[in-house]
């Protein structure tokens, strides 16, 4: 007897790539999980405790380079776009001398407990959620955009689509935090990872990449900041455009 053919469409499985797979969901859904939220807030804001210590110092570090690095802007930035703005680490910071501020992130979670440090700062303008692979806003909005602790979780094919689009909205200036790989830090990231089964930085880049990344967008490397060498390979770095 022969055998029935189904008509039903034939569906090849799919084959995530382990990039792509990494960014959304080890970064876009962890940190729409309220806890993941909850626990990023507690660790630089919540009682001092020597499991957050790192985490505390780091913080406060991040917040002084930010503060520093607008100090020295000429001209002084004054509508500013602060994404991911997480659970609002640099309000203060970026609210100060009558700036307007902007929070951007794709977690409603986080910016939740952002409210508590954003709302009530002078010049805030609110938050909008979003994904900052495709921003919702028109070329040149802002003067100054700010991205911190992000760059380090976005795979490569990713990572200078990303660079672009935020050059894109930004009139003037970007104020952006990498992950940089020495021989120094990969031997301390896979001690960390030994001890705490953990990867804080899973996509550092030699220095020479994120020059060509800022090349490559029309930016300019006018300063930079490394936030805590023996704690952490993240680095500030400020970047104007290439006026043409």
């Amino acid at each position: 007897m022969a055998r029935a053919v189904s008509n039903a469409p034939i569906t090849e499985p799919v084959n995530y790539d382990d990039e792509v797979a990494s960014y959304e969901l080890a970064t876009k859904q962890k940190y729409q999980d309220p806890s993941i939220a909850s626990w990023y807030l507690k660790g630089y804001e919540g009682r001092l405790k020597l499991s957050s210590l790192a985490s505390y110092i780091i913080a406060r570090r991040e917040q002084r380079c930010i503060g520093k690095a607008l100090e020295r802007c000429s001209p002084r930035p004054s509508r500013l776009l602060d994404v991911p703005c997480g659970t609002g680490k640099l309000a203060q910071v970026l609210s100060q001398q009558g700036r307007e501020v902007l929070a951007a992130d794709i977690s409603m979670e986080m910016m939740v407990l952002a409210k508590t440090s954003y709302e009530g700062q002078p010049g805030f303008r609110g938050f909008i959620r979003c994904d900052v692979t495709k921003l919702p806003f028109a070329d040149e909005s802002f003067d100054t955009v700010v991205c911190l602790r992000l760059i380090h979780l976005i795979p490569p094919h990713l990572r200078r689509d990303i660079i672009n689009e935020l050059a894109r909205i930004s009139s003037y200036r970007l104020i952006v935090s990498y992950g940089l790989t020495t021989r120094f830090q990969r031997i301390r990231l896979k001690l960390r990872k030994m001890i705490t089964g953990g990867i804080s930085a899973p996509h550092p880049v030699r220095l020479d990449v994120a020059r060509q990344d800022f090349e490559e967008v029309g930016l300019a490397l006018t300063d930079s900041f490394s936030v805590l060498p023996l704690l952490s390979c993240e680095r500030l770095f400020v970047l104007e455009k290439v006026k043409a």
